[in-house]
């Protein structure tokens, strides 16, 4: 059961389209990345799910309701964690806790062990006492991850879930969360720009640029679509020479292989030449590499488009044109831009 849904979903502010057309699908006890640098339109699309600001066309809903419409309703079965979403700060974590499970109307009881849990879970019981206002940064993030969590909700909007964590605090909160989407059965929608966390906590992704959804999948159809190969490294003793077909990067022989089914015979054959073979691994894309390709083939796309275009133009003015792929000092794609 799809238990996010969006067809055509599209959002403008003062005329700049920050969201395009996106069509998206999150099924009930999955979770699922949308992944993308700065300015993607991955925090657009966690407010108009939530019912912060409502859609310029399109359409989308949660739990089958809309977000637009129906915000009071789904909050019940809702938990958002925003960027931006600070805990009232002058009540203590424990009282916020106490305060928003009021809001859902918990018995007692169940506030307690519910806060309990989630306390001991994210690491921070001995900070419940402790003023909201007054807690580290990281601890506030878990505290308002704890906060979205009191009602049980059945479908979970996170915010770039790993910002201003170390990398301890960020494993905390990514095993709490396959805790709650392997045993609560909650639909997970992680929006961040953090690659290597969105691949560690997410089994399938939608890859954002600018405002479109360029790509979705599992990590290994996105792979193949991307169209990005494994690597086969082998590490040799020292002064055993060169593999025919390898190149020597941080200390590893590699070399792109179609399939790890290759590996092998590749380690046979460098036994066979008599090589001292003291490592051999294959190296998996990771989901920032597949981001980038997707983007590199995006921009050739593009640029093919844009060639083809102006060659038509050019022969409907009566120009001569070169052939296809005659042109010289054509500029390549460059580097995709990093984050700002």
């Amino acid at each position: 059961m799809d238990a996010i849904t969006a067809f055509g979903l599209t959002k403008q502010y003062a005329g700049r389209t920050v969201l395009q057309g996106l069509n998206l699908q999150v099924q009930q006890g999955s979770a699922m990345a949308c992944a993308g640098w700065e300015n993607s339109g991955k925090t657009t699309l966690i407010r108009l799910l939530s019912g912060l600001c409502r859609p310029t066309a399109g359409e989308c809903a949660v739990l089958g309701m809309s977000p637009a419409f129906e915000t009071a309703k789904l909050h019940a079965r809702l938990g958002v964690v925003l960027d931006k979403a600070p805990l009232y700060s002058g009540m203590t974590l424990g009282e916020n806790l106490r305060f928003f499970a009021g809001i859902h109307n918990m018995d007692g009881n169940d506030s307690l062990e519910r806060s309990s849990f989630l306390l001991h879970r994210l690491g921070i019981w001995e900070y419940r006492d402790e003023k909201a206002g007054a807690l580290p940064t990281g601890v506030a993030r878990r505290a308002s991850l704890a906060r979205a969590l009191m009602h049980s909700p059945r479908v979970l909007l996170m915010d770039e879930a790993a910002r201003g964590l170390d990398a301890e605090t960020a494993e905390i909160v990514q095993d709490l969360l396959a805790y709650l989407v392997r045993e609560e059965g909650i639909a997970l929608l992680l929006g961040t720009r953090n690659m290597q966390y969105a691949q560690r906590v997410c089994d399938s992704f939608s890859l954002m640029q600018a405002g479109v959804l360029i790509a979705r999948g599992s990590l290994e159809s996105l792979r193949q679509g991307a169209g990005v190969r494994f690597r086969a490294a082998l590490r040799l003793g020292e002064g055993e020479g060169t593999l025919p077909g390898f190149h020597l990067e941080d200390g590893l022989w590699q070399k792109e292989i179609d399939s790890e089914n290759e590996m092998p015979a590749i380690i046979a054959q460098a036994v066979g030449q008599g090589k001292s073979l003291y490592e051999a691994k294959l190296i998996r894309p990771t989901l920032d590499e597949i981001y980038r390709a997707c983007l590199a083939g995006g921009r050739r796309r593009e640029m093919a488009y844009e060639q083809g275009t102006q060659r038509q133009e050019d022969k409907a003015a009566g120009e001569e044109t070169p052939a296809d792929g005659a042109e010289s000092g054509t500029e390549q794609p460059g580097e995709p831009r990093g984050e700002e």
